[in-house]
């Protein structure tokens, strides 16, 4: 089974970023920051009561939506800033690893990069949507400054080969700060 951790925004930020999607295609997957990227999973139990057992140790993110960013002409995204989140994500790293299948190819880069994707160009997003819909983002950034608490993190699950992720379970941030 394949598994990933993200953190979902709140309702406001979720529901316009989900509106900029929807508008130029199919990004596949609901508005998140990924903690930890989709992974095969050998033993899900053990993986699943590390990431509870770690993710109970910090306390809720304050995390900052400051600009747009892109990978290359593959991925645009809003970048993301919190002091937490690194240390919570290489927390994770270490806890989880035992329990996952060892990767096949090297990840292309472990350096972590936190960011809330707005389009990737192998869901059918073009560069001219991407070009409409940085405008869109960058346009809902400046009118504030965007920031919110994380109260929890979502494990995503992948039930069949070729369906969607979907949340199978939310674990909340309980540690004292």
């Amino acid at each position: 089974m394949k598994l990933f951790i993200g953190i979902v925004p709140p309702e406001d930020i979720y529901n316009t970023v989900a509106a900029i999607q929807k508008r130029f295609g199919d990004n596949r997957l609901e508005p998140h920051i990924t903690l930890r990227p989709p992974v095969t999973i050998k033993e899900e139990d053990g993986w699943v009561k590390a990431v509870e057992d770690v993710v109970s140790t910090f306390p809720p993110l304050t995390i900052h939506l400051p600009a747009t960013g892109h990978f290359g002409k593959r991925v645009l995204f809003i970048d993301v800033s919190s002091d937490l989140l690194t240390k919570l994500h290489y927390s994770l790293i270490a806890a989880i690893k035992p329990f996952e299948q060892p990767e096949l190819k090297k990840q292309e880069n472990d350096r972590f990069n936190p960011h809330l994707t707005l389009g990737r160009s192998w869901c059918g997003f073009t560069k001219d949507d991407f070009v409409s819909m940085k405008d869109l983002a960058d346009q809902f950034l400046s009118a504030k400054e965007i920031s919110f608490t994380a109260h929890s993190v979502r494990i995503y699950h992948k039930p069949s080969p070729n369906g969607r992720y979907e949340a199978k379970q939310d674990i909340a941030l309980t540690g004292i700060a």
